[in-house]
């Protein structure tokens, strides 16, 4: 029966295909879970479209998008997209309220961003403790063992010094004082 042989230059990628397969799998679901709410959008009420100014719908529109764009993953303006959508959704006028749907989607979603951004910071702020603490219990550690060997050679140094003397003379017995 013939040997199945991987070739020789797949071999090194394997691992990076099963890694770049969980990483798709990883972004699939964080896609689906932010598409959860989408249903929700869907079935909201949209205002009638001929009672929508166009200048008026370009400027919430204008602002969803300012919000997605300062809401992209990596980006440091969560704060920023935040404050934006808020507005939006405190505008009562019809173009802001066919957008309000979605705007209440994604400051879902930035909401939560941000509550696990301060969660990930508070853990690596536990995290560089912890380390922290280790590497003092770690100099603790090593100088209580050196202290170790330094008293362990004295006490061995004390035990070679008390198998070189000679010992002690034996007290005379009763018949040995009688007999001088």
């Amino acid at each position: 029966m013939p040997e199945h042989r991987t070739p020789p230059s797949s071999v090194g990628r394997r691992p990076f295909i099963h890694a770049a397969r969980a990483g798709l799998l990883g972004v699939l679901a964080g896609v689906l879970a932010g598409c959860a709410n989408l249903q929700a959008v869907a079935d909201a009420p949209r205002p009638d479209i001929a009672t929508i100014d166009p200048a008026a719908d370009d400027d919430a529109r204008s602002s969803l998008h300012a919000a997605v764009q300062a809401s992209q993953p990596g980006g440091t303006r969560l704060a920023d997209a935040r404050r934006v959508l808020e507005r939006l959704l405190a505008d009562e006028s019809t173009a802001a309220r066919a957008w309000h749907p979605y705007a209440r989607a994604l400051l879902e979603q930035i909401r939560e961003r941000q509550r696990l951004g301060a969660l990930n910071a508070r853990l690596e702020h536990e995290r560089e403790a912890i380390e922290l603490s280790a590497a003092a219990h770690a100099r603790a550690l090593a100088e209580l063992r050196r202290q170790h060997d330094a008293l362990q050679h004295k006490l061995d140094a004390l035990a070679d010094i008390e198998r070189r003397l000679e010992p002690p003379a034996l007290p005379a017995t009763a018949d040995e004082a009688d007999r001088r």
